[in-house]
């Protein structure tokens, strides 16, 4: 399935509304294709890695508490 909140790379904002990826709605829509367990975890773990990595070779280094929130925080409430 193709998302329509996707992230542009490689200044990770939501394709379609804008916001920080991943976004609520990317979030919803991340969880709805991935279903139960823990590869969406193992997954977002990468992105978040890559987007860091990105982001610093860019010049504008994450914040890593708000960057593990963004990425990894929500996976357990998706609706957040």
């Amino acid at each position: 399935m193709t998302q329509r909140h996707a992230p542009v790379k490689p200044l990770w904002f939501c394709a379609a509304c804008a916001h920080g990826w991943p976004c609520t709605q990317a979030r919803v829509e991340l969880a709805a294709d991935y279903g139960p367990g823990r590869l969406l975890a193992l997954d977002m773990a990468d992105l978040l890695r890559e987007a860091t990595a990105d982001l610093t070779r860019l010049g504008a280094p994450p914040e890593p508490m708000y960057f593990h929130v963004r990425f990894l925080g929500w996976i357990r409430n998706p609706a957040r």
